[in-house]
């Protein structure tokens, strides 16, 4: 039934310059100053175990809470993540909240005791405004909402304090740094622009990307500072969806640090003892090691802990290579660089091509960072969507054939989905012939959507524009194919591909037209002539299918 709720649009903001600062930049605590004394073994059993992983090449995954941020220690983590210390850092949504606020205004913002009795409390505009905006511009990207806020910080002039956010120099450096939210938790859930699908879209993304962490986690550390519900609850479910996918994550090291002591928190976890629903102790000391590792917990106040882990591993540790920072001035430069080491199979391919077609080698770079953009958006469960006209439409209509089944190569179902189907009618017959696809939709193949939007809307050529602007969720992209680069309901679909933030692709001929200026990638064939450049299209995207195929299912 329809149940009453609230009208979020209704709620009164204030500007942030009204609220108590709770942490200012003169209350940071930066690498060199002096280390307060903390006689506690098994961290320092904890550091060193860290300083193993690094020189070995494992991981170590940090999770905080927004006390470590609260009480200004995010210098000494930007300082271990630019040294190639921390691989992972994972918060809850509070602490992605006060990160942003100091890279705004150089302190983060909290106001209680007033707040709470006239309706205020977490009523603050900026960074309501400016977070939830940046969210939804990330789930249109496709991007999972720690790298969003990351981008947004670093790309906005008003962020004169970046230097001392996570967020930011987690972007920077491109280390991942996963956020993990509760719905309705958060101060910018109550804010007027709040997109609950676009938060959920992305901190799911994020939970996936921590997941691929974990998977790789033998042999390395998982530290807990501070975050008692979230972060045991996301280790231990991560954990187990890795074992159930096969990752073999049985020998590594966890850490729990917290102000709440325990006792002999090594005997066995037993439901009539005590602490046994304190989370941190289930979810990430005893149960995750039980195959093999070691867990550990640790009290003590977070500007103790921090510093001394800091101090002994900066001491400890062998020089490692140098954290790289992104560069490049496109939109895309960041996330479609020359392919490399996390594409081998499609390099493969790409290279084969190009030696059979050296007089193409010139579209080298643009097919690498076309691929990657497609790759990018079937990696995040998004659709590819297709358009053209005439020959490119028959062109659109191939490509999806070869998506959306076997091209190259045998594609087989998961094992899970072979068992789902086996206790179902006809399950045996589908479970041995079906074959993994690639999600890819065909604009303008909807005949009586084409003639609806032809016969009710006065302005020609919008029937491609609508159905995608109908269809595209977070993580899409637009293939967009014109020889000559100026069809209009092409550019029009274009047109509605980036409003709504999803990256486009053009396919075009030499001359490229309005299409290559709207592209976020541009792949300009050698040719003039409409035959011709036909021609070469097949050859471009029956390469770009086979490195989707290679490198997905190969």
């Amino acid at each position: 039934m329809p149940y009453r709720a609230i009208d979020l649009t209704q709620v009164r903001t204030y500007p942030l310059p009204q609220r108590h600062n709770l942490v200012a930049l003169e209350n940071m605590v930066h690498p060199g100053q002096p280390v307060p004394p903390f006689d506690n073994s098994e961290l320092f059993e904890v550091a060193g175990r860290i300083v193993a992983a690094r020189q070995a090449g494992r991981p170590v995954i940090w999770m905080i809470g927004a006390h470590v941020v609260k009480r200004g220690l995010s210098p000494l983590l930007i300082d271990l993540m630019q040294r190639g210390v921390i691989t992972h850092l994972a918060g809850n949504g509070a602490t992605t909240i006060h990160d942003f606020e100091i890279a705004l205004q150089g302190h983060t913002s909290e106001d209680v005791a007033r707040s709470l009795e006239d309706g205020s409390f977490g009523m603050a505009e900026e960074t309501g405004a400016l977070m939830n905006g940046a969210i939804r511009a990330g789930a249109r990207d496709g991007i999972g909402m720690g790298e969003a806020l990351g981008r947004f910080i670093a790309s906005d002039d008003r962020f004169i304090y970046r230097q001392y956010s996570l967020l930011y120099n987690a972007y920077r450096l491109g280390i991942p740094y996963t956020v993990h939210v509760a719905l309705g938790t958060d101060i910018i859930h109550q804010h007027p622009q709040a997109d609950f699908a676009a938060i959920g879209w992305a901190s799911g993304l994020d939970f996936r990307i921590f997941c691929a962490s974990v998977s790789e986690l033998e042999g390395g550390v998982f530290c807990n500072f501070g975050s008692s519900v979230i972060g045991p609850e996301v280790f231990l479910k991560a954990l187990s969806i890795v074992r159930n996918l096969g990752h073999t994550v049985r020998v590594f090291t966890t850490a729990n640090f917290d102000l709440i002591p325990l006792g002999d928190y090594r005997r066995p976890l037993k439901d009539d003892v005590p602490d046994y629903y304190y989370r941190p102790r289930k979810n990430i000391v005893n149960r995750p090691v039980s195959l093999g590792g070691k867990g550990f917990h640790i009290v003590g106040d977070h500007t103790v802990t921090v510093p001394n882990i800091h101090h002994y591993v900066v001491h400890n540790l062998a020089p490692l290579p140098v954290v790289g920072q992104r560069v490049g001035a496109s939109q895309y430069a960041d996330r479609t660089p020359s392919l490399g080491e996390d594409a081998p199979a499609a390099t493969a391919v790409l290279r084969q091509w190009l030696e059979r077609n050296p007089s193409l080698r010139d579209l080298g770079g643009a097919i690498s960072q076309g691929f990657r953009v497609i790759w990018h958006g079937q990696r995040v469960g998004g659709t590819l969507f297709l358009a053209g006209n005439g020959g490119s439409m028959a062109d659109a209509l191939h490509i999806s054939g070869e998506l959306l089944k076997s091209f190259k190569r045998p594609r087989q179902l998961p094992e899970a989905h072979h068992q789902r189907l086996e206790s179902l009618p006809y399950g045996e017959t589908l479970a041995q012939h079906l074959q993994r696809g690639l999600r890819a939709v065909v604009l303008g193949a909807n005949l009586s959507l084409r003639s609806a939007v032809d016969n009710d809307i006065p302005v020609p050529n919008m029937a491609l524009a609508q159905e995608l602007y109908a269809l595209a969720r977070p993580g899409d992209v637009l293939l967009g194919i014109s020889t000559s680069g100026n069809a209009r309901n092409i550019l029009y679909a274009a047109s509605v591909a980036r409003s709504l933030g999803l990256p486009v692709v053009g396919l075009t001929g030499a001359h490229g037209g309005e299409l290559a200026a709207l592209s976020d990638v541009a792949i300009k064939v050698p040719a003039t002539e409409t035959d011709a450049i036909q021609t070469l299209h097949q050859q471009i995207y029956h390469l770009l299918c086979d490195m989707l195929e290679a490198q997905m299912f190969g």
